[in-house]
């Protein structure tokens, strides 16, 4: 018989991310952490879209994939700003589903990871890719990471906006697993550039634990 004091053993659950509602995504994927949710999704949102622009120069010809697109808010942004096409992958089924109602554009489109790798393996490779928000709830973080390499062309821009530590929603709650994004990311790719979020866009408290980091694919990477 089982000691009553055993605890069961930790797990992923990625339950979490499933939702009935954009409004409830939409809690989910930007938090009140020193500022409201509906604050930071209008402050953050143009203030990342510019920063993506800036670094990826995404064209109308572009296609980008968006790495944990949750309901398709960066997506959004970057199709009305440049009319380029997106391709959002998420973990979340219900929030694949409400994508395509919240993006509202042709150029959209969202599926699960293993569909990205059937494209991949078919031979689509991608001009440039965002994860906003994402890899830090990654439990298999370095697979999410050679996804991304696998998927983009040699030479293309990744941008990444992140957590500094890893935050794995299992069933005790979120956990830190210790694993460090940004050498992970700079051992995977060219690194170009990492700095920290401004503080005119976020709160205070986002900005201290958060980083933006530019990454390119390196042109010898083998297919």
């Amino acid at each position: 018989m089982a000691l009553a004091e055993e605890r069961e053993a930790v797990r992923y659950n990625p339950s979490v991310f499933e939702v009935r509602s954009i409004e409830e995504a939409r809690r989910i994927a930007l938090t009140d952490e020193g500022m409201p949710t509906d604050e930071r999704w209008e402050r953050e949102t143009p203030y990342l879209g510019e920063e993506i622009v800036s670094f990826l120069q995404p064209t109308e010809s572009s296609l980008l994939l968006d790495y944990g697109c949750g309901i398709g808010r960066m997506a959004k942004e970057l199709i009305e700003r440049c009319g380029c096409s997106v391709l959002g992958v998420d973990i979340s089924q219900s929030m694949r589903q409400l994508a395509p109602g919240y993006v509202l554009s042709g150029k959209f489109a969202a599926c699960a990871g293993a569909s990205c790798d059937a494209m991949v393996r078919a031979g689509v490779r991608l001009d440039g890719a965002i994860a906003i928000w994402s890899l830090q709830h990654s439990p298999k973080v370095e697979e999410d990471i050679a996804r991304l390499d696998r998927a983009l062309k040699p030479g293309a821009g990744l941008f990444v906006c992140n957590v500094l530590h890893a935050a794995i929603p299992t069933n005790y709650g979120w956990v830190d697993t210790g694993f460090d994004i940004k050498a992970l990311l700079a051992d995977a790719f060219d690194q170009v550039g990492v700095s920290s979020m401004s503080r005119e866009h976020t709160s205070a408290q986002i900005a201290q634990a958060a980083f933006l980091g530019k990454y390119r694919k390196r042109q010898n990477a083998c297919e």
